[in-house]
């Protein structure tokens, strides 16, 4: 008995359009630039209409979402802990952790530069970053965990530690300083951070 093929539900779709939408985003901001890129070219890009693109956003909310979904790919997930050896490194670990998402931001200028004034509006849109941040702090804390740190006090070092890879990514975004400023002051504070394992709670 042959069955009716399942309409995919409307919710589907619209997970399906919004994908194919920050697709044609991520496509013209790279052969475009941000400045060049319309919300007209991105909804004929993407074959949808103009009124579905605003429906996924508009086009600082799509940069953003563009640029979360990129450095989501990105993240390294924590080293396991070594049963009966010497415990993963986490200074090297939290030291090297944000070094793709550099190179990221260095392969367009520009852009970046869009993307960072987008983060400092604080817009609703910008709930992504959120996301970010918890998964973020999630693998930096295990990965200090991991390395034998009491949780309370990881979980306090994860936070610093994204705290102060935002506020590289803005020195970055005005220029006041470069990547390589930038990664080693990353390092520094992962080795001060990791440092604190031994110290009394």
């Amino acid at each position: 008995m042959f069955s009716e093929p399942v309409q995919p539900t409307r919710a589907t779709q619209k997970r399906r359009t919004a994908a194919r939408v920050v697709e044609a985003a991520a496509q013209l901001f790279t052969e475009h630039g941000f400045q060049d890129t319309t919300v007209r070219r991105i909804a004929a890009r993407a074959g949808v209409s103009v009124g579905a693109v605003m429906a996924v956003g508009d086009k600082e909310s799509l940069l953003g979402l563009v640029y979360d979904q990129a450095i989501a790919d990105r993240i390294p997930a924590p080293p396991a802990p070594v049963e009966g050896g010497r415990a993963p490194d986490a200074a090297e670990y939290l030291a090297h952790y944000f070094d793709p998402f550099l190179a990221l931001f260095a392969e367009n200028d520009e852009l970046a530069r869009a993307y960072f004034r987008t983060l400092a509006r604080g817009r609703p849109e910008n709930a992504a970053l959120g996301t970010l941040r918890t998964l973020t702090e999630d693998n930096l804390k295990a990965a200090l965990v991991n390395a034998g740190m009491p949780e309370v006090r990881a979980r306090l070092g994860a936070q610093v530690m994204f705290a102060g890879y935002l506020g590289e990514l803005m020195l970055l975004a005005t220029r006041t300083t470069d990547p390589e400023q930038t990664a080693a002051r990353l390092a520094s504070t992962a080795r001060f951070i990791a440092a604190q394992e031994g110290r009394d709670r």
